[in-house]
Parts: structure tokens; C-alpha cells; sequence
């Protein structure tokens, strides 16, 4: 449709949301969008979110262009498409329809009462769009929280843009990352910082501009600073989860894509300040990158690898324990496992945040030191006793998303698969309190159900405390009771443990001694040399021991190649120490891919916190000292098992 071709001015359209300046004001006055209890329009009281980043958000003049005008509504980066029809779900019922989004006035407006409310622009025929331009009413004391979908057909929308608005009168260009075809453009308005209405001047599709190439991923972050940077979770054949913090409560999104693209979207379920973002429609070991787009902050792009099928014979995967101390020896273990040396992903094996497994704790310890490690390597940790200091390991809980594949969906232990290798992570904390869904009783059931189930031909458990070790704490024969006639009866390959603040690699071992010769046993590993200060051995090298290295942190590296099984014990000078082979004839016939794993058992939600309200998290939050001394990476005494709930 034919426009007006009419600059407008920042000042100008200043005065036309003010109604002082420009033109007359509309017809329905501002009142009527407003229900009678509400108090007059003001400025959020809490800080604004910041403006969306350079990416995605409002362009400036040194921005560049996507095109030229050709309406009387003037935004940089926007080549204005012309919309054939604009409707909306309602409107006020006083005058303010859809159609004044396109009418070049700037003193009328569409506006709709309620959370959801939407603007549609029907543009004729599908066509590529690269953004959209939007003129917002009362733009100076309402941050808009929006989103911007696209579709070809009017009955499936995908998003492209999801922000709050800036706080500034002058109209805001989002643009998409990478451009799409599309015939219609949708506006959904979740409210403001003001009230639940939507309310927009002015409302444009931008299309491409073939002469400007299209956006890139950032390379580094840029912004505000998320307090916690992205940490990748429960990451399984066909999904993952992306997890970070924002300083701000908003709805996030992740842009993501396979390779380089990053063309997908997934929008957090709720506004907050933790989220979780799960990432779905993936393949199996493919390599997929992504960028997060948080309360106007924007995260240089990133990549992980998902799970590999049945289908493959290799697998590479790193494992530590007793090491979120934030001190210099876990410094030194991260020197060196570095993203490039991690593998496809990372288990850890208990004392994750010490010296009581607190928020502030894991934040401190663990999150800040591993940011770089964790935005690309897939974390599944194992709780230890230290975590079980605080509330009996409720901020284990709350930090991490793990699947929740037991019957009692608890994420104290779970199982997950990657190429040829079933994993299984135990809670070992659990004999000696009384936590209703996971005592011991309930984890053997589970235990012997779940390793009957699985056809991966190598199987790998791993969990606190040691069944086998002659450092301090000595063996947990009580761990050895319980499980490892289970681990014997269903061919377990390996056993990864901490604990104790050393490196020891146990003979293949049956029952209560080492196997026979010419008898299966099952090596037992304490990896507690990730960073915590290490411990004397009490006492002479047992002949069960095959290896053990008290004065090197380190951490193990495992390679699974068809019929062979490696780990590597690699120290902070990254010299290897000990290595271990086992081998095993695995079945001629070669497993059809079939996309599916344990991990397909989606991860709980995660805690709820108001967003309205700073959480804890944020509030008040002191330094943590690093656990550098023997004296911060003491054990408490751990309670006298719960026997009475075993017997369950």
C-alpha cells in the first residue's frame, strides 16, 4: 500500500508519544488504556533491562542499513516492507485498532488489554524478512516484553526474536539473526513494566537488503555480564540443556543451530533469573553451536557435541573428583584440561563445591573457575559428602539438571548413554541420611533393573565414595556390601570414585579380594586429585593396589574404541602417570541407530524463584575464600547410616 513519505525525528516523535507535540492526540485518551485501579504510567522502580545488544537490537546510525525507506516511519536498518492487512487478537474497544500501525500517524495506535496480546502483519506472499521496526506507545516509561514470530502459512509460527524494549522514543529496529522467508509477521506483547497492555504506533517487516551480508554469530560476549556464564546439562542424543544465570529478571532465548548456523530458537519457559533452556530436534553426535541472548546481554558463540548413538564403537570423556575448591591446585589441573583436551564430556565424581557445597559455594568454586571449560564440555557430576553440608544437598540440586530417569524422578542418581557406554551415577551420600527416595534399598532395586535393561556393550558407574582405597578415609566396605556384588552380576567394566585426595587404581577386583587369574574383575579408580590439597597415604601400599600417586592432581582421561577401554591418569604438568587397557570381545552385529537413550527422560524444571523478587543468589552474596588448605577441605562427620530406612 502507497505511504506518505514523511521523515520523522527522534524529537518529533518524542512529542507524538507524549501527545505535546507533532499531531493531535487519538481519539481514546490514555486512560482508556489503563483499568480504573491502575496508578499513573511511571518508570520501572528496579534497574531497566539494558538495550538489546548491536546483534539483534535497536540499530544506530552507524549501524548500516538493511535498505532505504519508503514510509513516513524513519528507522535505521530497515528496508520497510508493505503490509497488505493488520489484525490483532482484540483491541480497546475505543478506537485503537491494528490498522493505525500502518497509517503513518503518529498519533494513533493499536492497543490490547492482556498478556498475550498480538499484532499480526500479513505482508501477501511469503518474502525474506531480516527484522521488524516497532514504534511503541509511552516508549520513555514502558519496557515492552515481546516476541516476534514468523510464518509462511497463518497456522505454524516459529520465533525469531524474543527482548524487552529499550526505554527511548525513537522507533527500534530488531533484527534476526540470518534472514527467513516468510509471509507473516507476529507481535506478541507480554505486557511492560507499567501494566498488561500492548500498545504500539507504528509496525513494520523489514526484508533483506542482498547488498549487506547477513549477520554473523558474535565471537565474544557483549553487554551486561551474565552472572553465571552458560553450562551445558543432560545433553542427550536429540536435546540439550543450556543453563546460565541473568543479573535481571527476563525471558531469555538461545539462538542454535548445527555447525555454524544459529538460524533456531528456544525461548526459557518463564521469566526469572536462573533458566534452563532446552535445546530440541538435535542428531546424534553432531556438532551444534550457540549464542545466548539474556536481558539485553549476548554471549559469544559456542559449541558442544551431542551424544553418539548405539551405532558407534568410540567414545572420549574426561572424569575428576574433589576439586571445586576455587584454589590454585584446581587452577592447575584447568591449565590443562582445557576444552580441546575434555572429550565429548565431563564426569565428576563428588566434592564439587567445598567446604559445604553452599550456592555461593558452587558459584565461587566451581562456575567461575570452569566457565570456559563448561560453555562447551557437558557436565554430569555425582554429589559428595561436602555438598551433603548444606540442607543434605539441596544447592546440588538446585545448580545442576540432570536426568530424572529413576522412579522416583530424584536427580541424586540417574543413567545416561553416550556411543557404546552406559553410564550410571550413584548417590553414595545417601546411606547415611535419611532422605526418603534415595536410600540404599531404592538405588539397588533401581541399580540391578537398570543394568539388566541396557545393550551398550561397556558399562561405567561412578559415584563419591570409594568401594576400594588406602588413602585416608580407607575403603567403603559397606558401598562394597551393598553394590559390588551388582556390579559383578551385570559386568560392570569400570568404577570412578573420590573422596579420598589422591590417585589410586585398584587390581581387578571380585568379591572381597582380587579376582583369580583367568577370573573377570573390576578395577576400582579414586580420582580425587582435581584440586583439592592432597592427603598422605595412612599405611603401606596394599597388593590390591596396582598404582597410587599422592603428590600429583591431575585428572583421568578415557578413551572406549570398539573392543578397548583406556583411561589415562594425565597431571597438571600433563604427564601421564598411570594408564590402565581393558579389552573385550564385543558382538559381531553392529547396533541400528536408533536415536534413543536414557537421556531422552527430560530433566527436572529446575527451582522456581518470583521475578519480581531478587533471589538470595544475588542479594548480599560475600566472597568465598578458596578451600586452598588442608584445614577448608576438612570432612565433617557424616552421620550414622539411616539402616532404618534401608531396610525400605
Amino acid at each position: 500500500m502507497h505511504k506518505r513519505n514523511r521523515l520523522l525525528s527522534s524529537s518529533c516523535l518524542l512529542g507524538a508519544l507524549l501527545t505535546t507535540a507533532c499531531e493531535a492526540p487519538s481519539t481514546p485518551s490514555p486512560a482508556a488504556e489503563a483499568p480504573a485501579a491502575e496508578a499513573p504510567a511511571q518508570a520501572p522502580a528496579g534497574p531497566p533491562a539494558a538495550s538489546p545488544p548491536a546483534l539483534d537490537g535497536p540499530a544506530t546510525p552507524a549501524a548500516g542499513n538493511l535498505g532505504t525507506t519508503s514510509s513516513g516511519l524513519t528507522a535505521s536498518n530497515c528496508r520497510q516492507l508493505s503490509t497488505t492487512l493488520a489484525t490483532a487478537s482484540g483491541d480497546d474497544g475505543a478506537g485503537s485498532v491494528a490498522a493505525n500501525t500502518q497509517d503513518d500517524n503518529l498519533a494513533t495506535r493499536w492497543s490490547g488489554f492482556g498478556k498475550g496480546s498480538w499484532l499480526k502483519l500479513d505482508l501477501g506472499s511469503a518474502q525474506t524478512l531480516a527484522g521488524a521496526t516497532i514504534a511503541w506507545h509511552q516508549g520513555t516509561v514502558r519496557q515492552n516484553h515481546f516476541t516476534l514470530e514468523t510464518s509462511e502459512d497463518d497456522a505454524t509460527y516459529t520465533q525469531a526474536y524474543a527482548a524487552t524494549s529499550t526505554l527511548t522514543a525513537d522507533a527500534q529496529t530488531y533484527r534476526f539473526t540470518g534472514t527467513r522467508k516468510a509471509r507473516y509477521l507476529r507481535v506478541t506483547v507480554n505486557g511492560n513494566t507499567v501494566n498488561d497492555w500492548a500498545s504500539i504506533i507504528e509496525a513494520r517487516a523489514c526484508g533483506d537488503d542482498t547488498t549487506t551480508p547477513p549477520p554473523t554469530a558474535p565471537t565474544t560476549d557483549s553487554g551486561p555480564v551474565l552472572p553465571r556464564q552458560p553450562y551445558l546439562q543432560s545433553v542427550g542424543t536429540t536435546s540439550a540443556l543450556v543453563a546460565f544465570r541473568t543479573g535481571v529478571s527476563c525471558t531469555p532465548f538461545v539462538r542454535y543451530g548445527e555447525g555454524s548456523d544459529i538460524s533456531r530458537t528456544a525461548t526459557a519457559t518463564a521469566a526469572g533469573w536462573q533458566h534452563g533452556v532446552k535445546l530440541s530436534g538435535l542428531l546424534p553426535g553432531r556438532t551444534y553451536s550457540y549464542v545466548v541472548e539474556a536481558c539485553g546481554s549476548v554471549t559469544g558463540v559456542r559449541r558442544f557435541q551431542t551424544a553418539t548413538g548405539p551405532e558407534t564403537t568410540r567414545v572420549h570423556f574426561t572424569a575428576m573428583g574433589d576439586f571445586g575448591t576455587g584454589g590454585s591446585l584446581q587452577a592447575k589441573v584447568l591449565q590443562q584440561l582445557t576444552v580441546a583436551r575434555a572429550g565429548e564430556f565431563l564426569l565428576t565424581l563428588g566434592d564439587n563445591a567445598y567446604s559445604s557445597g553452599t550456592d555461593a559455594e558452587f558459584q565461587s568454586n566451581m562456575f567461575k573457575p570452569m566457565a570456559a571449560l563448561l560453555r562447551e564440555v557437558p557436565l554430569f557430576p555425582t554429589p559428595g559428602n561436602h555438598e551433603y553440608v548444606t540442607s543434605t544437598g539441596k544447592p546440588y540440586l538446585d545448580n545442576f539438571y540432570l536426568p530424572a530417569n529413576n522412579p522416583a524422578k530424584s536427580e541424586r542418581y540417574y543413567s545416561f548413554d553416550w556411543g557404546p557406554v552406559h553410564f550410571v551415577s550413584l548417590d553414595s551420600n545417601c546411606r547415611s541420611f535419611t532422605i526418603s527416595d534415595c536410600t540404599t534399598a531404592l538405588q539397588k532395586t533401581w541399580l540391578a533393573q537398570d543394568l539388566a535393561a541396557t545393550s551398550r556393550p561397556w558399562k561405567v558407574v561412578f559415584f563419591h565414595h570409594p568401594p576400594w582405597s588406602s588413602g585416608e578415609h580407607l575403603s567403603s566396605t559397606a558401598m562394597r556390601r551393598d553394590f559390588a556384588p551388582l556390579f559383578e552380576q551385570y559386568g560392570v567394566d569400570l568404577v570412578l570414585t573420590g573422596h579420598d585426595h589422591n590417585y589410586e587404581r585398584t587390581r581387578p577386583m571380585k568379591g572381597d579380594a582380587v579376582a583369580p587369574a583367568g577370573t573377570r574383575g573390576i578395577p576400582y579408580l579414586v580420582v580425587g586429585s582435581g584440586g583439592a590439597t592432597l592427603r598422605p597415604f595412612p599405611g603401606a601400599q596394599p597388593d590390591w593396589t596396582a598404582f597410587r600417586d599422592n603428590t600429583n592432581v591431575g585428572y583421568l582421561d578415557v578413551v572406549v574404541d570398539g573392543g578397548t577401554l583406556t583411561t589415562k591418569f594425565i597431571t597438571s604438568s600433563g604427564t601421564v602417570r598411570d594408564s590402565l587397557t581393558l579389552t573385550k570381545t564385543l558382538p559381531a552385529a553392529v547396533a541400528q541407530p536408533s536415536g534413543v537413550s536414557a537421556m531422552s527422560a527430560d530433566a527436572p524444571q529446575g527451582p522456581m524463584y518470583d521475578p519480581k523478587q531478587l533471589p538470595e543468589f544475588l542479594r548480599n552474596q560475600k566472597p568465598v575464600p578458596p578451600a586452598d588448605t588442608l584445614e577448608s577441605v576438612a570432612d565433617a562427620p557424616e552421620p550414622v547410616p539411616a539402616t532404618a530406612l534401608e531396610q525400605q
